[in-house]
């Protein structure tokens, strides 16, 4: 199966119970303040008495996403009393959501953003254009090439394991992840983080979590997503968060199953996390201190069209013995045993087998792609053209929407939305890389960026304007 197949698989049942059950229309923005106040107590207290109209996570409190692990970072969830006048920065990453969502779907609260601030004409991700090493790059400011997360399952040789997306050990094992994720950042500097999900922050990234984090369950509402991100917010200052993470994957699997045309069901799931998106936009009206935070939204990647007939299988064209395949679908890896020799006789062959894809050395890519020759790119990168795919075999799954691809491919960018004091209304900015978006957040949050990010710190210079 394709990299994304486990997120799939998790997000369908989600996805179709949505679809039964209609959208919800909590967070229209016209909903009084008063109603969205008690809304926001009756879900959070179902949620916590565990009614079985919602669907539950483990009990297990240490294996459940309904579980807060509070106080783990080394803020040790109070702020340093340096911090407590600066603004907040809330970071919603919308999977999947391609660049070009905003005009073929009708999104009120999306564009609600944009008028009220900033919206780029496309955030470009990172090679590969895949959700684990696109998420770690907008945290870190790094390249995977750099970060090591290097697709969404991957092999290690040092390790000699793999790391998946699906495997609560690796993802949780902050031995897999380089650089330095603006959470850790902040709570290095004494400054309250918290996530209800975003890539790395259930790792222990150099010893150190979100003072405040969530375990990954696809199955919790939205509606609960963001409701404790309201509570967060909600704190007393010196508890009170001010770099919080919310994810939503609703288009992202609708993407992939549907394919990223303008039909009813891609439809239905952007007006799911825009109406999401409406919840969080009126809750941080009611707060007090709503007019000092930063709502940042933004995507992985976006999402292109699969040919049908546009598979290569590496065994039909080479002869693969003493070579493995470590991740294939919209990007291969190989790491072969037996010499230079070997991998160059195995280069020219598939090379020679795929006229749209090209295969590289991993230390010979195209500076575009940043592999910065990373061990864990293996010996061989097939990067295939777009719609194309390699694998073992013949291409299992039914997907009509994917990505991965290099983003050179308009299709893969994704979105880059942001609103906050000092940002003037309407403002439109051209496109900008995932990596810019580490330096952007530090120097908002006024914290000394991490050593080493490629993000540019001038991209998003000219925001805010005080």
């Amino acid at each position: 199966m394709l990299p994304e197949a486990v997120k799939m698989t998790a997000e369908r049942q989600r996805y179709k119970g949505i679809r039964r059950r209609g959208p919800s229309r909590i967070g229209r923005r016209g909903l009084r303040a008063s109603s969205l106040t008690t809304a926001r107590i009756v879900v959070l207290s179902i949620w916590l008495a565990g009614c079985a109209s919602v669907q539950q996570a483990p009990e297990d409190a240490e294996s459940s996403a309904a579980a807060t692990t509070a106080d783990s970072g080394p803020a040790a969830g109070r702020n340093d009393p340096r911090h407590l006048g600066k603004p907040y920065v809330v970071v919603v990453s919308f999977d999947g959501f391609r660049h070009d969502y905003m005009e073929m779907f009708d999104t009120p609260n999306f564009d609600r953003v944009a008028a009220e601030g900033a919206r780029a004409d496309g955030l470009i991700p990172v090679f590969p254009s895949l959700t684990f090493p696109a998420h770690y790059s907008i945290a870190t400011g790094m390249y995977p090439g750099s970060h090591g997360l290097v697709a969404n399952t991957f092999y290690d040789r040092e390790f000699d394991r793999f790391y998946s997306l699906s495997d609560r050990e690796t993802v949780e094992d902050g031995r897999w992840y380089g650089g330095e994720p603006i959470w850790v950042t902040a709570e290095k500097q004494g400054m309250v983080s918290a996530a209800f999900y975003f890539v790395g922050t259930e790792a222990d990234v150099q010893g150190i979590r979100p003072s405040r984090w969530k375990r990954f369950d696809p199955i919790i509402p939205n509606e609960v997503r963001v409701d404790t991100v309201l509570t967060w917010l909600s704190l007393p200052d010196e508890q009170r968060p001010h770099l919080v993470s919310l994810y939503f994957a609703e288009a992202d699997y609708a993407g992939h199953r549907f394919g990223p045309g303008d039909g009813p069901e891609l439809a239905g799931a952007v007006e799911q996390v825009d109406q999401a998106l409406g919840r969080l936009l009126d809750g941080l009206d009611e707060l007090p201190h709503g007019d000092r935070v930063f709502v940042l939204l933004v995507s992985d990647h976006g999402m292109g069209n699969v040919r049908p007939d546009g598979h290569y299988a590496l065994d039909e064209i080479a002869d693969l013995s003493g070579a493995r395949l470590t991740s294939g679908g919209n990007v291969g890896i190989l790491f072969v045993e037996e010499g230079e020799e070997r991998i160059e006789e195995l280069r020219a062959q598939l090379d020679a087998g795929m006229p749209n894809a090209e295969v590289y050395r991993s230390h010979e890519a195209p500076a575009r792609l940043h592999l910065n020759g990373h061990p864990r790119f293996g010996d061989l990168v097939v990067v295939p053209e777009e719609g194309y795919t390699v694998g073992i075999g013949p291409r299992r799954g039914s997907s009509r929407g994917m990505h991965g691809w290099d983003p050179r491919f308009r299709s893969m960018h994704g979105i880059f939305l942001v609103k906050g004091p000092g940002i003037d209304p309407g403002t439109r900015l051209p496109r900008l890389e995932g990596v810019d978006i580490y330096p952007f957040m530090a120097r908002v949050l006024g914290l000394e960026p991490a050593e080493g990010i490629e993000g540019d710190p001038g991209a998003l210079a000219a925001l805010p304007r005080r």
